[in-house]
């Protein structure tokens, strides 16, 4: 019986991104950029994905208001419209992870942004349900269960079985500090809540966590406890110019169940570098979590992919 952290999936770092519409300078941290969230999930076997999102009247997705703001689904509802329409017309997909940045650093850019409150993470709870309805969602309350808390399902129990979780789409918190402090404020357990959190390992909220910088034991460790862990596999272009595969390599051979890229398909105008899965696309068996007997045709079968 698979699980939903038996499987090993691709995914892309601001997967929302486009190149500025201005001269880049070599080696510019803006100069990558990603087809629309449907496109990824068609051809480069994209099933992880990241929004970073502004507290702003329409929940705005850019990089960096302004500078850096080009986007191919400009606001949270427009990319939560594709990924939902794409599940609904592939039914037989793994869970999708789409990690939600709440973005503070950078709205004194727009006078229409605002710093995140408790108001603005409940209209972002509430902007997620009013696109995504519960048939289309894995939430914290299926995974916990009866258990005392989150960590202990996920320690204990299990994540629920892929049968039960395929078709759906989890959405994360992918922030730490007061951000995440006022969503988990009064449900330790993200009880009722749409999203879960990259959390502390430790913490009564610990299903997701984050390790961008792969250690390999470590993530080894974590995979093996249950948790569901994300690693980046490279950053800023760093590794993609250096055509260089070590960090992804880490990333991959530790059991991380998501492992991020800039380029699940090669950039011309970088190079030859790729991140890929071996012996598995979409998706593949965790090398870590998964049975022994598990095949990758287990996790996602293309010919159950799409809708009957």
């Amino acid at each position: 019986m698979l699980r939903v952290n038996d499987v090993q999936v691709i995914g892309t770092h601001n997967s929302f991104h486009l190149r500025p519409p201005r001269d880049l300078p070599p080696g510019d941290v803006a100069d990558y950029e990603h087809p629309p969230l449907d496109v990824q999930l068609d051809e480069q076997g994209v099933r992880s994905f990241e929004l970073d999102v502004f507290n702003g009247p329409t929940f705005p997705v850019a990089h960096t208001p302004i500078l850096d703001a080009t986007s191919t689904c400009p606001t949270l509802d427009a990319c939560l419209h594709v990924l939902d329409a794409w599940s609904d017309r592939h039914p037989g997909h793994v869970p999708i992870f789409v990690l939600v940045e709440p973005k503070t650093q950078t709205v004194v850019l727009d006078p229409t942004l605002l710093p995140w409150d408790a108001a603005a993470v409940d209209r972002l709870d509430a902007e997620v349900r009013s696109v995504l309805g519960p048939k289309d969602l894995l939430v914290p309350d299926q995974v916990r269960g009866r258990s005392p808390t989150l960590r202990d399902a996920v320690v204990g129990r299990g994540w629920p079985t892929l049968r039960t979780a395929r078709g759906r789409i989890a959405l994360v918190l992918n922030t730490a500090g007061p951000v995440r402090d006022l969503y988990l404020a009064g449900r330790p357990s993200l009880e009722g809540a749409a999203m879960f959190v990259t959390a502390d390992e430790n913490a009564p909220s610990a299903a997701v966590l984050k390790r961008d910088k792969p250690v390999g034991a470590e993530i080894r460790r974590l995979a093996q406890r249950g948790f569901v862990v994300r690693a980046r596999a490279d950053d800023r272009g760093v590794e993609a110019r250096a055509g260089d595969l070590t960090r992804a390599t880490v990333a991959i051979e530790s059991g991380a169940h998501i492992v991020s890229t800039d380029y699940p398909v090669t950039d011309p105008a970088i190079g030859g570098y790729v991140v890929r899965l071996e012996g598995g696309r979409p998706a593949r068996c965790n090398p870590v979590s998964a049975p022994r007997r598990c095949r990758a045709i287990d996790i996602e079968n293309p010919k159950r992919l799409r809708q009957r």
